[in-house]
């Protein structure tokens, strides 16, 4: 199971929490581990889905931090997102 092998969590709570998620946001975070931080536009050329579906699973992902989010040193209107788990 990818939870078990490629995420630390500390807590059932939080085990519980990622297992809770959307499909969606799982593959997200999946992608988010994979590659490394991204923003939300490479996001969405990655996985293909909708901008909406995006915003609001990134939203959850870091209500549960699970993913943070900072401002590109470069260019502050772009937002990256990276794993903490």
């Amino acid at each position: 199971m990818i939870v078990e092998d490629k995420y630390y969590v500390s807590s059932y709570e939080e085990r519980m929490n990622l297992f809770s998620l959307s499909p969606s946001s799982k593959f997200i975070l999946y992608i988010l581990k994979q590659k490394g931080p991204l923003n939300q536009k490479a996001i969405l050329k990655k996985t293909l889905l909708p901008k909406r579906t995006i915003a609001y699973s990134l939203k959850k992902l870091q209500l549960n931090n699970f993913v943070k989010k900072w401002k590109d040193n470069k260019d502050k209107r772009i937002s990256l997102f990276d794993v903490l788990i």
